[in-house]
């Protein structure tokens, strides 16, 4: 599970087409929306200017790049652009936010505009996710407490209950041994 960031290569981007070009998985090379090979590696190209620590993976059709970040990835389609940062402690510090806000700088200046599905935003400004993600992370970390209640506590539930069984069985003894 995680938060995820689209970016489309319009400035047309609105509720009546965002979904749609979502789900658009093969553009047609002369659709505005295409992202070209020689785009994509512009794009790498000005975020390895930014010193930012990641590995390039090319898919075996040379189709796509996924750029592998320590704790979240970028991931480059004919159709769009994603960011999306892993529901982890790690992601809600002010560096990734910042190094996101850098990336979505670049993705905005070469004609992009994005959308968070997640609180159903345009972006088409320099954008601040770390307060959007904890937001969303605590959704996510509240819902999952909340379907395994004893997955936070286990440990200490489980010393409870073995204090708690070893305290009866000793009054046992005692009423048992009079």
């Amino acid at each position: 599970m995680s938060y995820d960031l689209a970016f489309i290569k319009t400035k047309n981007l609105n509720f009546d087409n965002v979904y749609d070009l979502l789900e658009t998985t093969e553009p047609d090379p002369e659709n505005e929306i295409f992202i070209d090979k020689g785009l994509m590696n512009k794009i790498i190209s000005e975020i390895k200017s930014l010193g930012l620590d990641f590995e390039i993976f090319e898919g075996k059709n040379r189709d796509y790049y996924e750029l592998n970040f320590p704790s979240y990835q970028v991931s480059m389609f004919n159709s769009e652009i994603a960011i999306s940062l892993p529901y982890w402690d790690e992601n809600e510090n002010k560096n990734i936010n910042s190094e996101i806000e850098q990336i979505t700088n670049i993705l905005l200046s070469n004609g992009f505009t994005g959308f968070d599905s997640q609180t159903e935003e345009f972006i088409s400004v320099p954008f601040e996710v770390q307060s959007t993600f904890v937001e969303s992370k605590n959704v996510i970390d509240n819902h999952m407490n909340l379907e395994s209640p004893g997955h936070k506590y286990s440990a200490t539930m489980y010393v409870g209950i073995i204090i708690g069984v070893l305290i009866i069985g000793v009054l046992i003894w005692k009423v048992l041994t009079k």
